[in-house]
C-alpha cells in the first residue's frame, strides 16, 4: 500500500485505515503532513485535539495570521475561527460548531478537569523538536500522561481508543518519545533500509517514514535547495528524511567473558575490558555492582563520578550492544 496521493502528498486515508492507535509520521519538510492531517479530520468530521510541545507554540497558532488551518480552510471554502476556552487552550470553530481543541504538552497537566471525551483524534504536530529548541523535563512521561488525560477510561466502556497522529521532520532520532517507547532501534533500522511502513499491532504502533516522497524530490529544484552547494545536515533532514546530528558509533555484540562489570545506570550495564582500555554497554546485567537510577540527582552523580566514561566515548573506546543504548548513554551523560 503506497503512502502518496497522485498529487504527491501524503495519503492520510491509508494511514488512518490501518486502525493503529499510535501513529508516528516522519518526513521531509513541506511534504503535506500537517495539511493532510487537518484536512482529514475536517473531511471526516472527527473532533480533534491539535497538540504542540510548548505553550508559546499553541498561543501562536491561536492567532489568525499563524493559523495552521489557513490553507486548508481556503481550499475548502470555509472559515475557521479560534475561541479561547482557558489560559492554556482554545477551540477551533466553524460558525457555532466546535471542530476541535488546542493544547500544549508542556501545560496539559493544567487541563486535568477538561472534558476531552468527544475527542477522537490527537494531531501532535512537530513532536520532534528542532535542534535549537530547549528540551522539556520528563518529556516522555508527559507524553504518556497527555494521552491518559485525553483517552481516560473510554476503552473500558467499550469505545475505541483515541487515535494519535504524531507528525515531525527527521530532526532527532534520539527524541524523548522514541526513547520512552523503546523504538529508537526500530526507527534507525527503518531508516537504514529505507523502509517506509512498520506496523506493530501488538503494541498498537505504526511508524511511517516518508522515504520516497515525490514532493521532496520536486523540492530539490527549488531556490533554497539549489542554493546549497552540496548535501548537508539541513538538506539531509528536509529532503532525504535522514536523522541529521545522530552519529552511530561502535555498535557490536561482545562476549561478556572478556569484561568485568563496572556499574548499572538505568537500563545500561557498563563493563570494562579485562585487558584493553575499552568499555562495553549492554542491557545484560551480571555480578554485584553499584546501581544508579535515572532521577535528576542520580544522573548528576553519574556524570560527576563517571565523567571519565565520556572521555572514553569521545576517543572511540566504547562499544554498544545497540544504537538505542548509545542514545541512552548520551542522554544520561547530559548530551
Amino acid at each position: 500500500m503506497g503512502l502518496y496521493l497522485e498529487s504527491g502528498y501524503l495519503d492520510f486515508e491509508k494511514i488512518v485505515n490501518y486502525g493503529i492507535p499510535f501513529n508516528f509520521i516522519i518526513g521531509g519538510r513541506g511534504s503535506g503532513k500537517t495539511y493532510g492531517a487537518l484536512k482529514f479530520v475536517l473531511d471526516h468530521h472527527k473532533k480533534f485535539m491539535l497538540l504542540r510541545r510548548l505553550q508559546s507554540q499553541i498561543d501562536l497558532v491561536g492567532k489568525p495570521e499563524f493559523s495552521p488551518f489557513k490553507a486548508v480552510a481556503s481550499d475548502m471554502g470555509i472559515e475557521i475561527t479560534v475561541k479561547s476556552i482557558s489560559k492554556y487552550n482554545s477551540a477551533f470553530m466553524h460558525g457555532d460548531e466546535v471542530l476541535g481543541y488546542s493544547a500544549a504538552l508542556s501545560t496539559i497537566s493544567n487541563l486535568r478537569g477538561f472534558d476531552a471525551s468527544d475527542v477522537e483524534m490527537i494531531i501532535y504536530d512537530e513532536f520532534i523538536p528542532e535542534p535549537h529548541e530547549k528540551p522539556m523535563r520528563a518529556e516522555g512521561t508527559a507524553f504518556l500522561n497527555m494521552y491518559e488525560t485525553v483517552n481516560r477510561n473510554r476503552e473500558l466502556k467499550g469505545c475505541d481508543p483515541v487515535q494519535l497522529i504524531a507528525l515531525a521532520n527527521s530532526n532527532d532520532l534520539a527524541n524523548a518519545i522514541f526513547i520512552e517507547l523503546g523504538i529508537v532501534d526500530k526507527v534507525q533500522k527503518m531508516a537504514e533500509r529505507r523502509q517506509e511502513i512498520m506496523i506493530d499491532r501488538d503494541r498498537g504502533i505504526g511508524i511511517f517514514m516518508l522515504e520516497f516522497s515525490p514532493i521532496s524530490t520536486e523540492k530539490r529544484k527549488t531556490a533554497l535547495y539549489r542554493l546549497m552547494a552540496a548535501e548537508n545536515d539541513f538538506t539531509e533532514m528536509a529532503l532525504n528524511n535522514s536523522f541529521s546530528g545522530n552519529t552511530i558509533e561502535r555498535v557490536e555484540s561482545h562476549n561478556l567473558k572478556e569484561y568485568t562489570p563496572l556499574l548499572k545506570v538505568g537500563e545500561l550495564s557498563i563493563y570494562k575490558h579485562k585487558s584493553r582500555r575499552e568499555y562495553y554497554v549492554t542491557t545484560h546485567a551480571s555480578g554485584s555492582v553499584r546501581e544508579i537510577g535515572t532521577g535528576d540527582l542520580d544522573l548528576k552523580r553519574f556524570r560527576t563520578y563517571y565523567s571519565f566514561l565520556w572521555e572514553y566515548y569521545l576517543a572511540g573506546n566504547m562499544v554498544f550492544e545497540s544504537y538505542a543504548l548509545q542514545v541512552l548513554f548520551e542522554k544520561y551523560m547530559g548530551f
